[in-house]
């Protein structure tokens, strides 16, 4: 049985992404030896508390970064995805990255279960603004601040220290749980509760298919394993349903 054909006989077929399928598209991964933590420490600059006290340690870790996240194009794994859900072989896509990525390949039903770096929301009266509008202004001030109220500004991402947002969150568990395929791709897992849902999955009756690049500590939950690049795997598996449609 290969992976091509369990896609496309699932009743419904779910995906969860982590930053493993991104790094294809040149943002580096948090983890692992040459990730952003290894040259960082997100206690400093990517906790609430450490914002909350001082926002302009993050904002000067954010404009850094932030260009790359900017700049960035869907690669062929994100366009493979996009390609399984107009096929109706994919019901949805849960992701864990803020990138924005998945929505720039064309995907329709992407859940957001860490934020999106592509919104910026004041910390005091929530308004809203788009990342790519406000571009000067983050540029300009060590701490930017909402033309509204004179809030600080954060990007609409979860920190650590916060609570997953809950209406996206609850969504995800009702996909997982309601799946029966999981094609897990490019996550390491090591994040909860994020990390709990091939799990749940798995406990709901699910094939869990994985496709990473490198080996992880889940590994023995997988149906379906296959290491490498996401951006060489998935188009081959989509070719293969298309092949026998």
């Amino acid at each position: 049985m290969s992976i091509a054909h369990e896609i496309k006989h699932a009743r419904r077929a779910v995906a969860f992404t982590g930053a493993g399928i991104s790094a294809e598209s040149g943002l580096g991964t948090f983890r692992g030896k040459d990730g952003l933590w290894s040259r960082y420490d997100p206690a400093v600059v990517a906790s609430i508390e450490s914002f909350t006290r001082d926002p302009s340690k993050f904002w000067e870790f954010a404009r850094e970064i932030g260009w790359i996240f900017l700049t960035a194009k869907p690669n062929a794994a994100h366009t493979a995805l996009k390609e399984l859900e107009a096929m109706k072989r994919l019901d949805s896509v849960i992701t864990q990255n803020v990138d924005g990525l998945h929505q720039r390949a064309g995907s329709k039903h992407v859940i957001e279960i860490h934020g999106n770096a592509g919104r910026i929301i004041c910390t005091r009266c929530s308004a809203t603004y788009a990342t790519e509008k406000i571009v000067d202004l983050i540029a300009q001030q060590d701490v930017p601040r909402c033309d509204k109220c004179g809030g600080s500004l954060k990007p609409d991402v979860v920190l650590f220290g916060e609570p997953l947002p809950e209406r996206a969150f609850d969504q995800a568990l009702r996909k997982v749980r309601s799946a029966d395929l999981l094609l897990a791709v490019g996550t390491s897992l090591e994040v909860y509760p994020a990390a709990s849902l091939p799990e749940m999955a798995k406990k709901a009756g699910a094939k869990v298919v994985s496709i990473d690049s490198e080996r992880t500590a889940w590994d023995g939950l997988c149906d379906y394993k296959v290491n490498g690049p996401a951006g060489e795997i998935l188009p081959r598996i989509v070719q293969a349903i298309k092949i026998t449609l």
